[in-house]
């Protein structure tokens, strides 16, 4: 699409472009894999609406059809509807890039065996954004405003709010109506999708 192309010597301006430091760990992929994970940056939080509106006007792509609705456009909400290749598209701009999978588990998970970003006790309302069909609320709610659920490194909503895409098209992370949470949970889904539960964060 043409519109990718009109980032090309443009620099960003976002606000919400903090990134915290991940040291470099093993960390464990399901069936007993184990992989090496050298020392990257993450964005603290998920991109924003506030953020993504901030790459609209400097490239002009599309607005997705959630930011629109009631609940979802507020611009400290995670953006969401965002197919996996405008992510890509976003985060080079930014002048960053997608996590690998094996780097959104090391954020998630440190250097133990956690169950959650933020240790192994239960998922709950003061932790992550999850199970809004049980709850109500909105879906989703603003990012970092769980200081609780944080991850070893200072990464908010890693689990919960949002499912986050990573390089190679799967999701991680959960979303405000998954029924339960957990570092491990997994969605592999068509790279073209957006949908209100999907968005995602940057690395470097």
């Amino acid at each position: 699409m043409s519109w990718i192309l009109l980032w090309l010597g443009r620099r960003p301006r976002l606000r919400g472009a903090e990134m915290l430091p991940v040291p470099t760990g093993r960390v464990r992929l399901g069936a007993g894999r184990r992989r090496r994970v050298r020392g990257f940056q993450l964005d603290a939080r998920p991109v924003t609406n506030g953020d993504w509106e901030a790459f609209v006007q400097a490239t002009r792509a599309r607005r997705p059809p959630w930011m629109y609705r009631p609940g979802f456009g507020d611009p400290e909400r995670p953006v969401v509807g965002v197919t996996y290749d405008e992510a890509r598209a976003y985060a080079c701009w930014a002048g960053k890039r997608l996590p690998s999978e094996a780097e959104w588990v090391r954020a998630a998970r440190g250097d133990d065996a956690r169950a959650f970003p933020w240790g192994n006790a239960a998922a709950s309302a003061a932790r992550a954004h999850f199970a809004r069909g049980a709850r109500g609320g909105p879906a989703p709610t603003g990012v970092d405003v769980r200081p609780e659920g944080r991850g070893p490194w200072g990464h908010a909503d890693l689990c919960g709010n949002v499912w986050e895409w990573c390089e190679g098209g799967a999701l991680r992370g959960g979303f405000w109506g998954s029924a339960e949470l957990g570092i491990d949970l997994r969605l592999a889904e068509r790279p073209d999708i957006g949908s209100g539960g999907i968005g995602f964060r940057c690395a470097r």
